[in-house]
């Protein structure tokens, strides 16, 4: 979406100057807890921040420069709209996953620091990102949880491998989906190794 006065704003990498530069001619921005062709609904929740407000915004959605090169498919929220000194809209943003900002160029680009803004905008009244990342930090609890008793139950002859099934993914989804596939080779190897009885192993992989 290509608002007045942002022509151009879809080419070339995002970055902070550019954030900076549109937040500079604003009025008002206003966000709105839910993507672009929501964001206008009497039931979202919305705030509108002026003045130094919008330079306190501008600290909270730094980004990393040059963008991760990709956009997410997902439609983003909450949506940002900036709105010029004559209340013209001038730019349309969205956050994805907490994390990132869409609107400034060619890709998304990642937040300096997601949680700091999902924490200003709970301050101000849409909790909804922090409620999602609550929400996901207790999953990841549970399956970590989950992935504890699991490792627990193994065989010792069986326990360093499934360990490394279980391994968290790290930075490098793709190396670690390599490994992933590599422990669970090694790891159905070794149970008929240990277990040759095929009573004894059902037993043993259902316990």
């Amino acid at each position: 979406m290509i608002y007045e006065g942002t022509t151009g704003m879809d080419e070339g990498a995002p970055t902070t100057a550019r954030l900076s530069e549109v937040l500079n001619r604003a009025g008002r921005v206003v966000i709105a807890e839910g993507p672009p062709d929501k964001a206008d609904s009497a039931d979202v929740a919305r705030i509108a921040v002026s003045g130094a407000a919008i330079a306190d915004l501008a600290e909270r959605l730094a980004i990393v420069d040059g963008g991760t090169g990709d956009r997410c498919r997902c439609n983003g929220w909450p949506t940002i709209t900036v709105y010029d000194t004559a209340d013209r809209p001038i730019a349309c943003w969205t956050l994805h996953h907490q994390s990132g900002l869409r609107g400034l160029g060619d890709c998304d680009a990642d937040l300096r620091d997601g949680p700091a803004l999902t924490e200003w905008l709970a301050e101000r009244g849409l909790t909804g990102s922090r409620e999602i990342q609550e929400e996901l930090a207790a999953r990841d609890a549970e399956e970590d949880q989950r992935r504890l008793r699991w490792l627990e139950a193994a065989p010792a002859g069986l326990r360093d491998a499934a360990t490394e099934v279980c391994d968290p993914p790290g930075n490098d989804p793709e190396a670690w989906s390599d490994r992933l596939r590599e422990a669970e080779a090694r790891l159905a190897a070794l149970v008929p190794r240990g277990y040759p009885d095929h009573i004894e192993r059902i037993r043993v992989l259902m316990a």
